[in-house]
């Protein structure tokens, strides 16, 4: 099958890559992963701005241009893209449907459609646009450039909720470059990137178990009755744009095709019969061929340049040098197809069998010229770039290269001499069965890079990373941030200013802190295979992961121990007036329903305050388990996971709720909690109040999460369900509603969306700006919530509905396991703690060192609050994930807000045998700045006096005041 064969769907567009070059910049000893100054390794404990400046001042430097000149733009130390973030991604579309030879059918819906590359779902994060990922598995090499793709789809017109995907599926694997060819692109100039700019490169994946979602194509039915065991997506990029800044991405021109697949085929190298340049500069690149006794089909995707002058191209037999077909010299016009040409076979045919095949062409003498000749037995390995970890003299290590030989494009069982002219691997016995399938297993001896060769022109890449077994016999008690940042993060952060420019500086101890579960969750070694998987280089050896995970546990260990109405009818929203009623409403509702999801969860003890727990005897290891999961090792994060999960999807639908209001033409909403009050002001009989997790508060859950199938005529509510299908009605039945333009419907953002919304809508972003893309934001919402509302390819995932249910089975499934005994799986907080007094205002902390403590939280819950309503003040349409204000919340989220609940929960609160908790009372409403220079020193001036009264208190963890002292730096404001 595979690109030979019909259907075909052909597209074209650009790549993006944005592979970081500082570990190309020849100042990295891969040996040891160091940075290298002229002089000896750089002080890892030197702040890595200088380093970024020594590499930059190196030079030599380039003007925009390319050209050298002394203040140019460029370092070639530093590369042109220092920065790379390690992302790929396209912007394609079909250009061509070839459901017969050589015809495309330009009436077919799928003309002019998106073909997308996304990555890996982030289970973590739970992210939608995920990207792609690209990384040299040589650094030392300009030609193992290596991408790693998770999903794939095509047919999408827009945004994927208005017309969505007609194809799409999951990306095992990498994706070694192939039949690259560095001149490409003749004449590039006197440019100092001359080799990037002229060479080119095939990618091939793919798609085994492709998902067929939309049949309206004649070609989607055409190719789901011939891909028997899936479809191979095959690609070209060349002819990169000289960049003109540093650090910015590569555009190349991107060309491929999708076909039929079969598991006989590679997954990552071309089929059919390979043919390779004869000598320097023919004028020809790499083909292959499949020969069939009345046509023959050639992949000349980046063989032939454009134009071509060379006269037809001859295909013929080797020994009786018989014609088997002609290609005509006009080839460049066969471009809407992707270079994949068939013509029809001549005499010769019958003898291509049995004899090798070249190409030639007549010289003005009308001589033949060779261009190309059969490479008759080729074997290529689909582990093609190949990582390993050093061996610690065990098998444990070892990797399997699987291989596929051929005999003139047909699977033959040769085992080819395997071999590598290195002394860093060894290499194990070969073997192969009948259908020309074999393999054999690598060992890294020595950290370094090597080539092992399969026969003449199979090639797999290899490095070896460093020998660090040394520090698994670190104990636990002994791993310090410091000694984490000198192992592991520096190097990282001295080679790549990704991380500290875009997302935190790794020197940072209390980011590292506040984020030390998610960094060990994105370099489990388990998770490699995956686009999400740090560091993008993928040359983090697994000592190193486990360093981090000893550093995990031991922030674990640090955490702290214990001290000892009714609702009047609401009619239904047939006004713009009710209907805005009723979106406030909905996100006061989300806002208030995430809190007490928060104050549930933090009351539940943290994994290292349960593990002691275990050590004296209250708990047993199955109700840690239960409780905490295994501490986030793995995605098994027990109750305590599970309700700080829906929390997070709560804060999603706060703002995606908010994102409605905002392209009504309302302001962003943010209301004032007060749970002593807000039972009389919401539409839903429900008792809303923070109390600690046991079943009556999850029973509280379960009915706010109710799904009701009828639809309400008016309230009040007996659920959220109702309330959002309330909304929706609403949303169809008042007209002109919708005053934002379309493509500015703000507050785009990509986390805590689930896998099954990852998988048909990759794209989405929480944008509202029409009628469409606002009903899809309710359905996104209420499916989250109740479930059974957005259509979905396999598991949806539990709605919170599920959740709190399966929490509810759990709780009372362990209070019978223990023959009625009590377990408690919650610390004894108080049922709405309050800072005030008086009657109705919730049960008071009297204790006062604890009172102190939770006016921090509370001002921390403020200003992250405040961030939140001064990024839509300010810029409303524009990225969150970019916005240094909502990145800054996520900080206080997670920084300062979780660590001081987490504490909080074990302080005394005056009442005998009742620990305090955080009430979210904020004291005073967070309201933004019209002008952005002094909201910003006004937010600096803020974080500042908190950091000041963190570090009064030693309660208090050391990275709330490194987090807040960190932010009002960021902002403008004096040092702390």
């Amino acid at each position: 099958m595979s690109v030979f064969n019909l259907p075909r769907l052909h597209f074209g567009g650009t790549a993006r890559t944005s592979l970081p070059t500082g570990p190309r910049s020849g100042l990295v000893d891969i040996i040891t992963n160091t940075a290298l100054t002229d002089s000896g390794p750089f002080p890892v404990g030197r702040p890595a701005r200088e380093y970024h400046e020594y590499l930059v001042d190196r030079g030599p430097r380039y003007d925009a241009a390319g050209r050298p000149c002394p203040d140019g733009v460029f370092s070639a130390t530093a590369g042109w893209n220092f920065g790379g973030s390690g992302h790929f991604a396209i912007d394609a579309t079909i250009t061509g449907v070839e459901r017969e030879t050589g015809r495309l059918d330009p009436n077919d819906p799928l003309v002019g459609r998106c073909v997308d590359v996304w990555g890996h779902h982030n289970e973590y994060l739970a992210t939608t646009v995920n990207r792609a990922r690209v990384f040299d598995v040589d650094p030392t090499a300009a030609d193992t450039m290596t991408l790693v793709v998770g999903q794939f789809g095509f047919g999408r017109a827009g945004r994927s909720h208005d017309v969505g995907y007609a194809v799409s599926g999951q990306v095992a694997g990498t994706s070694p470059p192939r039949w690259q060819n560095p001149d490409h692109v003749p004449d590039v100039g006197e440019h100092f990137l001359a080799a990037e700019l002229s060479r080119s490169m095939v990618y091939q994946f793919v798609v085994e178990e492709p998902r067929w979602l939309d049949g309206t194509s004649p070609a989607v039915e055409h190719l789901k009755a011939a891909a028997g065991d899936g479809l191979v997506v095959q690609f070209a990029l060349s002819h990169m744009s000289p960049p003109t800044a540093p650090d910015t991405p590569n555009l190349w021109r991107l060309r491929g095709t999708i076909a039929p697949w079969r598991a006989a085929e590679l997954r990552t190298h071309p089929a059919g019969r390979l043919l390779v340049p004869c000598g320097e500069r023919t004028g020809l690149h790499t083909l292959s061929v499949d020969v069939t006794p009345t046509h023959v089909t050639f992949n000349l995707i980046t063989a032939v340049p454009r134009p071509w002058r060379g006269g037809d191209l001859l295909l013929r037999t080797v020994e009786s040098d018989e014609l088997v077909a002609t290609v005509p010299e006009k080839v460049h016009e066969h471009a809407l197809t992707s270079g994949i040409v068939t013509v029809p076979a001549a005499s010769g045919a019958r003898a291509a069998n049995d004899q090798a095949l070249r190409v030639v062409r007549l010289d003005g003498h009308g001589h033949p010229v060779e261009l190309l000749r059969e490479v008759e037995l080729n074997v290529q390995s689909d582990d093609a770039a190949l990582v390993l970890d050093h061996t610690d003299g065990t098998p444990e290590h070892d990797a399997r290269v699987t291989f596929r030989a051929f005999l003139r494009g047909r699977p033959h069982p040769v085992a080819p001499v395997v071999r590598s002219r290195h002394d860093l691997l060894a290499i194990g016995e070969v073997d192969v069965d009948g259908t020309g399938l074999g393999g054999f297993t690598v060992r890294g001896l020595r950290a370094g890079v090597a080539r092992v060769e399969l026969g003449l022109h199979g090639v797999v890449a290899v490095r070896v990373l460093p020998d660090d077994w040394e520090l698994d016999d670190i104990p636990e008690q002994d791993v310090t941030f410091e000694l984490v940042h000198e192992k592991v993060l520096a190097y990282y952060e001295l080679v790549s200013s990704f991380m500290r420019t875009e997302v935190f500086s790794l020197a940072d101890r209390c980011k590292v802190e506040t984020y030390a579960t998610l960094m060990w969750q994105m370099c489990d070694p388990r998770n490699k295979g995956k686009t999400y998987y740090m560091p993008p280089t993928r040359d983090l050896s697994a000592p190193k992961a486990r360093l981090l995970l000893k550093y995990l546990r031991r922030q674990q260990q640090r955490a702290p121990r214990p001290i000892a109405a009714e609702t009047s009818w609401t009619p239904p929203l047939t006004t713009r007036a009710a209907l805005i009623a009723a979106l406030r409403q909905a996100v006061t509702l989300e806002l208030a329903v995430m809190l007490q999801y928060l104050y549930a969860a933090y009351s539940v003890p943290t994994y290292g305050v349960g593990a002691a727990w275990v050590r004296e005897g209250r708990w047993t290891a199955e109700q840690l388990e239960l409780a905490c999961g295994d501490g986030g090792q793995t995605l098994h994060t027990g109750i305590r996971g599970g309700l700080l999960g829906v929390a997070r999807e709560e804060m999603a639908h706060y703002l995606v709720v908010n994102n409605i209001l905002m392209a009504v033409g309302e302001p962003f909403h943010v209301p004032e909690v007060d749970f002593t009050t807000i039972n009389a002001r919401l539409p839903l009989p429900v008792d809303f109040a923070l109390e600690p997790l046991h079943l009556g508060s999850v029973q509280r859950f379960i009915a706010i999460e109710e799904p009701h199938d009828e639809r309400p005529s008016g309230g009040p509510y007996r659920s959220l369900s109702e309330l959002y299908r309330a909304i929706r009605d609403g949303l169809t039945w008042v007209p002109d509603l919708f005053a934002v333009e379309r493509g500015r419907g703000g507050g785009e953002h990509h986390l805590f969306l689930r896998e099954s919304i990852d998988t048909i809508h990759p794209d989405y972003q929480f944008e509202v700006d029409d009628l469409s893309s606002a009903l899809f934001a309710v359905d996104f919402v209420t499916e989250q919530g109740e479930g059974g509302v957005l259509p979905s390819v396999g598991d949806p995932g539990p709605s919170h509905h599920d959740t709190f249910r399966r929490i509810a089975d759990l709780l009372m499934t362990e209070h019978l396991r223990g023959g009625g005994g009590q377990w408690h799986p919650a610390h004894p907080v108080l049922r709405n703690p309050t800072t005030g007094t008086g009657p109705g205002v919730g049960q008071p902390v009297t204790d006062p060192d604890t009172a102190r403590i939770m006016a921090l939280f509370n001002r921390s819950y403020y200003l992250m609050l405040l961030l939140t309503a001064q990024h839509f003040a300010e810029r409303p349409d524009t990225s969150l994930r970019r916005s240094e204000l909502m990145n800054a919340a996520i900080d206080v989220m997670t920084g300062m807000m979780r660590p001081l609940a987490e504490l909080l929960v074990t302080l005394p609160s005056g009442v005998p045998g009742r620990t305090a908790g955080p009430s979210f009372e904020l004291p005073q409403p967070p309201v933004p700045v019209s002008r952005p220079d002094v909201a910003r020193r006004r937010i600096a001036r803020e974080f500042a006096d908190l950091a000041a009264r963190c570090r009064q208190d030693d309660r208090v963890p050391d990275r709330v005041a490194g987090i807040s002292a960190h932010l009002a730096a960021r902002f403008g404001g004096p040092p702390c």
